[in-house]
């Protein structure tokens, strides 16, 4: 990418979450997510090795780890919400 100036901070994220209906035997139904993320970060090289024991590969692995904990603890709020509003809706 010649556009971006190596020099500079950058980050890019994109996600795709797709829903879908799934029947159970009971006639109840149920929702299935199933989302992909992709997080990108750029930053000066530099700064890797300022950090004493930094590395690209620990670096990548304490960022997965935490983003896998926000999605962990996020994701079953904003389904259940997801659910409430849909349970509304059929209502009305």
């Amino acid at each position: 990418d010649k556009d971006i100036n190596k020099d500079e901070p950058s980050s890019s994220t994109s996600s795709l979450n797709s829903i879908r209906v799934v029947r159970a035997e009971n006639n109840m139904i149920s929702f299935e997510s199933n989302a992909n993320l992709s997080i990108q970060v750029q930053f000066p090289a530099f700064l890797m090795k300022a950090i004493p024991g930094a590395s690209k590969e620990k670096s990548e692995k304490t960022g997965g780890d935490s983003l896998r904990k926000v999605l962990e603890d996020d994701c079953p709020v904003a389904l259940e919400a997801f659910r409430q509003e849909y349970v509304r809706w059929l209502e009305s």
